[in-house]
């Protein structure tokens, strides 16, 4: 499996993740610390980890980042967000919210269900723990949906992690930290 941490865009380029953009810092990191085990593969990124489990139809992943605000992945996106199929979450009083969106521009992404697609994303569950948010999700391999992308076994892809600022419990707000990384599902 093949994983490497790309070089971040300019952060003026990218103001914000999902509105978001590049890290919040360049540790010079060329290969994130990972496990795997069968078809569950992790990976620590900074203090973000995050691991998958693929099944013949589905990827269930596991996010957890320094944050009690929103927490967020996206596959492949072509130029900083544009075209990326991001899930972004986040914790609150109210309970566990997760959406999946599109990465509609450059520092720009909106709900899947707002462009004309669906919403494809199953939360399993949420939590907020010692200052961190945890996410776990399932989405499709291959939905059908234009909005999504069709992801397969043993190919590799790049995967933009991200976090909002402390209490950032929506869609929308500024990124505390972000990174991109490949990494062969």
């Amino acid at each position: 499996m093949i994983y490497r941490i790309q070089a971040c865009l300019p952060l003026c380029l990218i103001a914000v993740i999902f509105t978001a953009g590049c890290g919040s810092d360049a540790s010079g990191e060329s290969i994130p610390d990972r496990t795997e085990s069968g078809s569950n593969s992790e990976i620590t990124v900074d203090d973000v980890f995050l691991s998958w489990v693929l099944s013949d139809s589905d990827i269930e992943i596991t996010v957890s980042a320094p944050t009690t605000g929103w927490v967020a992945v996206g596959f492949e996106p072509t130029a900083a967000m544009k075209d990326a199929d991001i899930i972004i979450g986040f914790v609150s009083a109210d309970g566990v919210f997760i959406r999946d969106d599109w990465g509609d521009g450059f520092t720009s992404h909106r709900a899947d269900t707002e462009l004309g697609g669906a919403d494809n994303v199953t939360l399993i569950s949420g939590n907020e723990e010692d200052g961190a948010t945890r996410l776990i999700f399932s989405i499709p391999l291959s939905s059908g949906d234009q909005y999504d992308k069709h992801l397969e076994t043993g190919t590799t892809y790049k995967v933009l992690l991200a976090y909002g600022q402390e209490d950032a419990d929506n869609y929308q707000g500024y990124h505390a930290w972000a990174k991109t990384v490949e990494l062969e599902l």
